[in-house]
């Protein structure tokens, strides 16, 4: 079993355990975590359909544990957003999402270009899931989907030590960048024809 497979089998066997599981209290029981499986967990999360808000509020969720990290705080999440509610459904489908992902990844990941994994690159690195989660805020329709498949190859290719695994995860995530642009574009601009601008 890949370090990622064992790490995701410990938090899916925490998820199933748990009982009326929150953003905050997910966050919680992740906080002991690496900051990879942290942002692996919650961009598999908000692959996922939800409703309307849902994936703005995990886009916040990856955004405020990535500053808390790049400031070296502790995880946490208060307010609304750590208080809003995920359905035994919803956690069920993560488990099963991040197995799934996991093995897949597990078939081609390996140890290479380490150093594109070290500690000198976790600054980096969470600037880059930043900046690729900023544009995830905005309520607009299946823009998440490429960008958070990119953050999750980054971070399970980090917990498996493949750098390369990284490289091509940025690459996915940028171009979740440049589709998601395009959304904020077409709809900047179908707002404009409407409003006769």
């Amino acid at each position: 079993m890949s370090p990622v497979e064992s790490s995701i089998a410990a938090i899916a066997d925490k998820i199933r355990r748990a009982d009326g599981i929150t953003a905050g209290s997910l966050v919680a029981m992740l906080g002991s975590s690496s900051y990879p499986l942290v942002v692996l967990v919650l961009s598999v999360l908000n692959m996922l359909p939800g409703p309307p808000g849902y994936g703005g509020t995990l886009a916040i969720t990856i955004i405020s544990v990535t500053i808390a990290t790049l400031l070296g705080r502790p995880l946490r999440l208060g307010g609304w957003i750590g208080r809003r509610h995920l359905s035994s459904k919803l956690l069920e489908r993560l488990v099963t999402q991040m197995q799934w992902f996991a093995r897949l990844v597990a078939k081609v990941s390996r140890p290479r270009l380490e150093f594109l994994t070290g500690p000198r690159t976790e600054f980096p690195t969470g600037c880059f899931i930043l900046l690729v989660s900023l544009p995830m805020v905005i309520p607009i329709p299946f823009i998440n989907a490429v960008p958070n498949t990119g953050i999750a190859i980054i971070c399970v290719s980090r917990i498996n030590r493949d750098g390369l695994g990284v490289l091509l995860g940025g690459f996915v995530a940028i171009i979740g960048l440049v589709i998601a642009a395009g959304a904020v574009w077409a709809a900047i601009s179908l707002a404009r024809t409407v409003l006769g601008t």
